[in-house]
């Protein structure tokens, strides 16, 4: 199954949609990822023990923005990078959340280079977000 996902928040021109940084992967494996969030509750805790819940905001359709449990950019980028850390060092937990993301990871490359990436993909989204004014964000992801 193949996903969008991007960056978003309240009043994004279209000008602002079409110039965000995307992820080198490409979507896939991120959105997959998400997906897993709602079957994968120990992988959740672990994310939220390693001080990273910020990064599990999300926004699909047919979501309002007000049901939206947003984050400014600089909490998803500081998420975006506790984890990214974490994985890169091993950290406790860290394990069953690349166990998770491995299920539709692209393969192309080490699982946990892959992982690293996107999260550095998201951290950049993060940094444009600030950039663009933005005071609150998600990730977008749909299928």
């Amino acid at each position: 199954m193949g996903a969008t996902v991007i960056g978003y928040f309240p009043g994004m021109t279209d000008e602002q949609l079409e110039s965000q940084p995307g992820f080198w992967n490409d979507c896939k494996a991120w959105g997959n990822w998400m997906a897993e969030c709602e079957n994968e509750l120990a992988m959740v805790e672990a994310v939220k023990k390693l001080g990273a819940a910020s990064i599990l905001t999300f926004k699909t359709d047919p979501m309002e923005d007000d049901e939206v449990e947003w984050v400014t950019p600089a909490q998803l980028r500081d998420a975006a990078m506790k984890l990214r850390d974490a994985i890169r060092n091993s950290a406790p937990g860290s394990e069953v959340i690349l166990k998770v993301y491995e299920k539709g990871a692209n393969r192309m490359d080490p699982v946990a280079d892959e992982m690293i990436r996107d999260l550095e993909d998201i951290i950049a989204i993060a940094d444009w977000g600030e950039q663009e004014g933005a005071k609150e964000i998600t990730l977008e992801v749909n299928w």
